[in-house]
């Protein structure tokens, strides 16, 4: 499909790696996707997303996708199936872990943004970059607000935390922080333009030191999916990132089923939270 990724992820100064990943893609039908998901309590929640996510999104628009004219409207509400389904999946296997989501779909000339928690998707645009995802975390009123009307707490302990647990206030997994850490996602979809030149989705170990902008900087001056991924995770360690650190960098500059409009549309933000 003309579009390479640069990947790396590293455990950096802690004691285990809890991140994963994944890249998808079907020729078929013009689908590809980069996935990251920063694991917490273990790696099993991200292990288990990473391999089921994504085939089952993929398996619920199997009939939609092959019509003439696919009704794409629908495809948010598909994700957000995939992203619940595999939420219980985990809680009823009794898996204690979490993990966060952000997944960046390409399905011919759209884009599907998907996240849960606090990991980032940053697309490059004429004007220098968009972020395309919105964190979930505690201190963010609206956040803070759902919590405390469910009969949870926000404390602080370093930073603000969800049951005086996890400083983020959406995750697929922690059953034992429900119904006040939810897995409903904040979706964003558009068209491509040919003004998108790279993708960033990348964990907090990224975000906590380096800006959207400064991570697009890099990519636009490598020029290289691969030496910009390893650059972004090498400069975020240099800057005192600590945490597990997962990076992929799309170059979509070749894609081109993007060239139908010059600049990227962004047609629906959806946060499910609120708007289900």
């Amino acid at each position: 499909m003309q579009i390479k990724a640069g990947i790396i992820s590293d455990i950096g100064y802690r004691d285990k790696m809890e991140d994963e990943y994944a890249i998808y893609e079907r020729e078929k039908i013009h689908f590809f996707s980069a996935e990251v998901y920063d694991g917490h309590n273990g790696k099993g929640a991200a292990v288990i997303c990473s391999e089921m996510i994504t085939p089952y999104f993929l398996h619920l628009i199997s009939e939609e996708i092959i019509k003439e004219e696919p009704d794409f409207s629908k495809f948010p509400e598909f994700i957000r199936k995939a992203c619940l389904s595999v939420d219980e999946f985990i809680i009823n296997k009794g898996i204690a872990a979490g993990t966060t989501v952000a997944n960046f779909y390409i399905l011919k000339d759209r884009f599907f943004s998907v996240n849960i928690g606090d990991s980032r998707i940053v697309i490059g645009t004429y004007e220098g970059c968009q972020t395309l995802t919105e964190d979930h975390k505690p201190d963010i009123p609206k956040e803070k607000t759902r919590i405390e009307a469910a009969g949870g707490f926000v404390i602080k302990f370093g930073v603000l935390r969800v049951q005086g647990e996890l400083a983020m206030s959406r995750a697929i997994g922690d059953s034992h922080l429900k119904p006040y850490v939810i897995a409903e996602p904040f979706v964003v979809s558009g068209f491509l333009g040919r003004e998108n030149d790279f993708v960033v989705v990348a964990c907090d170990g990224i975000w906590d030191v380096l800006s959207a902008q400064e991570a697009i900087d890099i990519a636009r001056k490598t020029k290289e999916a691969q030496k910009a991924a390893d650059t972004i995770l090498s400069t975020a360690t240099f800057r005192g990132s600590t945490d597990n650190k997962t990076v992929i960098v799309l170059d979509l500059r070749d894609y081109e089923e993007k060239n139908r409009y010059e600049r990227f549309i962004i047609i629906d933000k959806k946060d499910f939270a609120i708007d289900s």
